[in-house]
């Protein structure tokens, strides 16, 4: 899968054990890489947004074939065997889940003829059309694979998190920007992050500027609700242009980590054990701004293996390609808010038992 970050292709071998009423299921992590895109295919994918439908077509055949040679270079490299299987989220370009249509490319067809295993890819397009924000989707794995947790939080391009509540089941939503925000102000000066969260830890919070982000209406709006990089561009960009036009680099970036830990913790239960998985689990900054928002709510924040962290949403996303392949529903209707479960995902290739 690739994220809105475009930090590059997250690859995962899992195994997974069980699905049966004796035998709950168990997804093992083998082996994990981020492999780098090339410069060129990271600018398309960045600027894929303002594409023509032809040369958008042709970046959807141009990602899976490179995702298709990278990963089997990874496989033969690593001693990764050949899947039964692949599960492929492919890159989000535009989520329109309002307007009923949602789009990742990465062509399935290519991928399939070139691996050689079953595929199975676009999987959140049919919880769109059943009426669903199509996402988030790793909830279902958080009920079934991570529920000794009270919330999972994913510090991703954007933030969300899953909890399980007494009275309606497990729900879920995105917060509000977390990475791709921050490499965005620092993209300004030419950098793709803050390594360590170094520049913001040495800024200060812009008042005027959180209290302009806090106030956006999308923080108001009940869940189920998502959020895409289009929001992001028309909604908190022009403010932090704003900002940085008149303030210093480090203390935007201070503050945008404010508003990205106050997005978290407001929402998150007092006494709750958060697993916190996603790139931002790595930014010290913002781990300390979690713990400086959710002070006196008795949080508290694990951080698991660094392969885990890492891992957990390509590991999701192998499990959700395998329910499709079994035919069973990948989706909870009461968390995207689609009228029915459905089992998303096109599958090219055989199914099971063929």
């Amino acid at each position: 899968m690739s994220g809105t970050s475009v930090d590059g292709l997250d690859v995962a071998s899992v195994r997974i054990f069980g699905g049966t009423d004796e035998t709950p299921w168990r997804c093992d992590l083998q082996a994990f890489a981020t492999l780098p895109y090339p410069p060129a295919l990271r600018h398309a994918l960045w600027h894929a947004m303002g594409l023509g439908a032809e040369d958008l077509a042709r970046l959807d055949k141009q990602w899976a074939a490179w995702a298709a040679e990278a990963v089997h270079h990874w496989m033969a490299s690593h001693s990764v065997p050949v899947p039964d299987l692949v599960s492929s989220h492919g890159h989000t370009v535009f989520h329109r889940p309002d307007e009923g249509w949602t789009v990742q490319i990465g062509c399935g067809a290519t991928l399939h003829a070139a691996l050689g295993v079953p595929v199975v890819s676009d999987l959140r397009r049919l919880d769109v059309a059943h009426g669903g924000q199509g996402a988030p989707l790793v909830p279902l794995a958080d009920q079934e694979l991570f529920g000794e947790w009270d919330v999972a939080l994913n510090l991703g391009g954007f933030a969300n998190l899953s909890l399980e509540r007494t009275d309606s089941g497990r729900v879920a939503w995105d917060l509000g920007p977390a990475n791709l925000l921050l490499n965005l102000i620092v993209k300004t000066r030419g950098l793709d992050m803050d390594r360590d969260g170094e520049l913001a830890l040495a800024g200060s919070v812009l008042p005027p500027l959180l209290e302009a982000w806090k106030a956006l209406p999308y923080h108001e709006e009940p869940a189920p609700k998502s959020l895409g990089r289009e929001w992001l561009e028309s909604e908190v960009w022009p403010l932090a242009e704003q900002a940085l036009a008149n303030n210093s680099l480090e203390d935007v970036l201070a503050t945008a980590v404010a508003y990205a830990s106050w997005a978290v913790a407001r929402d998150v239960p007092p006494g709750s054990r958060v697993l916190v998985t996603g790139g931002g689990a790595f930014n010290p900054a913002l781990m300390n701004g979690l713990r400086d928002a959710g002070a006196g709510k008795n949080i508290t924040w694990q951080v698991p293996d660094p392969e885990f962290v890492s891992g957990k949403e390509a590991l999701v996303f192998a499990w959700l390609g395998l329910l499709r392949w079994l035919d069973l529903p990948n989706a909870l209707p009461r968390v995207t808010g689609a009228r029915v479960a459905s089992a998303g995902g096109a599958l090219w290739g055989p199914g099971p038992g063929v």
